[in-house]
């Protein structure tokens, strides 16, 4: 097993499933003169209030009392912390109908990046580069039932089955952090449309992630002895998985070509935005592509992962190249694009509302 640095250029959220409502399962407060968010511990405000007050509690919680102000009646003396499993830092002002996605945190209360999720973002990096040279793909996106799909796409390049695929081979463990607090964050969009401007906060959402220049080891495998014992079974391993160091340059010649493509799209929007937050996104997007242009080859590389990456990123966007891409892919993947025809797909970028970016980090190999 080899390890690997990762730090957190942005902000990343990878979720837990769980939506926590405000008031009733966040509140705000101050921890040492801060502004802090911290997530209620049931079990601590209990402790706090008594177990004859639970009932109390219910009543209080549908008449829309936040579980703050039902300990401090009962506990005036409490502090935030005294009734919250962690502290999270606000990076936005709250309003009460917020709802905040939850970051996924181990059994010890680490926030982490499953290895699962490391895994599939190098996944797309490489079926993508793969994919760049192929021709004839159009009448590959559709299965059995006529949806369009990557899966026959992926079984053709990686593996028909996870017994004969590739990426069976290549095992990644997980990167707990926990050191800093996470950061909870509003994350907005830079939306194309003809009116009301391109900065657009009118789907904003809260989520909790793990803050920006923060950092954490994981081990990483290309099990190439196994490959080689089970190689007459499986997939052919592609050039680019060879080694860690090929992978590594894969991955960061992936990410260079989507971030260089984004910016020479936003580019052509920027006299038009009359909010500057094109030009701040294309600003923070070039910080990214210096950050991939400086990587030492094969040794360190920029992966953009979890929530926040856009649809490029997900997918690869190995599909923009299709003949059949506007007219099967689109409607595909775009809810209601009969509403959207006339716009490029995909005309929306996520940030947050300082138009931050989210969800790139540095890989390095630890020698």
């Amino acid at each position: 097993m080899s390890k690997v640095k990762i730090e957190t250029l942005t902000s990343v959220h990878i979720g837990s499933g769980e939506t926590l409502q405000y008031g009733n399962d966040f509140v705000k407060g101050k921890a040492d003169d801060d502004d802090m968010i911290g997530i209620i511990d049931p079990k601590k405000v209990m402790q706090l209030i008594g177990e004859d007050k639970i009932d109390a509690w219910v009543i209080a919680i549908d008449n829309g009392r936040p579980t703050d102000q039902i300990v401090k009646q009962y506990a005036p003396k409490a502090k935030i912390e005294d009734y919250s499993q962690r502290l999270i830092l606000p990076w936005f002002l709250l309003k009460n109908t917020d709802t905040l996605k939850e970051q996924i945190y181990d059994g010890l209360g680490r926030p982490y990046i499953p290895g699962s999720s490391i895994k599939g973002a190098i996944r797309t990096a490489v079926l993508a580069s793969m994919l760049n040279q192929e021709t004839g793909l159009e009448n590959k996106i559709r299965d059995f039932k006529g949806k369009v799909t990557a899966k026959n796409v992926e079984f053709e390049f990686l593996g028909k089955d996870p017994n004969s695929d590739v990426f069976r081979f290549l095992q990644v463990g997980d990167a707990f952090f926990g050191d800093n607090y996470t950061v909870a964050i509003r994350m907005v969009n830079i939306n194309e449309r003809k009116s009301s401007g391109f900065w657009d906060e009118s789907k904003s959402q809260l989520i909790e992630a793990i803050c920006p220049e923060d950092e954490s080891t994981f081990e990483m495998k290309l099990n190439s002895k196994l490959y080689d014992w089970a190689k007459d079974k499986v997939h052919k391993m592609p050039n680019c998985m060879s080694s860690l160091s090929e992978l590594f340059k894969t991955i960061n010649n992936h990410t260079k070509a989507l971030i260089t493509k984004d910016i020479q799209y936003w580019k052509n929007y920027s006299d038009i935005d009359d909010s500057g937050k094109v030009d701040n996104y294309i600003e923070k997007m070039c910080k990214m592509l210096s950050v991939t242009n400086v990587c030492k080859e094969g040794e360190s590389c920029v992966l953009r992962i979890g929530y926040g990456s856009g649809w490029c990123f997900i997918t690869g966007a190995w599909a923009k190249k299709l003949e059949n891409f506007a007219d099967d892919v689109v409607p595909a993947s775009r809810p209601k694009n009969r509403n959207y025809s006339e716009y490029d797909f995909p005309k929306t970028r996520r940030v947050d509302d300082n138009c931050e970016l989210l969800g790139f980090v540095k890989l390095s190999l630890v020698k």
